[in-house]
């Protein structure tokens, strides 16, 4: 599966998309999809990023 498609499936899922709803706009099947939410559930435990989350947090800057 490309980039994209993946980003789109981790973005639709954070943004509270079902999985049946992600899996009708993509057309990627629903297990392929929970396989993915299962990924992001597993990550928001350890606290890590999905695979090409470019940007998602936000920038620290040093005090002024």
């Amino acid at each position: 599966m490309n980039a994209h498609l993946q980003t789109s499936i981790w973005t639709l899922l954070h943004n509270g998309a079902t999985q049946r709803e992600i899996a009708r706009v993509t057309g990627i099947s629903r297990n392929t999809i929970r396989g993915y939410h299962n990924q992001k559930q597993f990550a928001s435990q350890g606290d890590a990023e999905p695979p090409g989350a470019i940007g998602s947090r936000p920038i620290q800057t040093a005090p002024h």
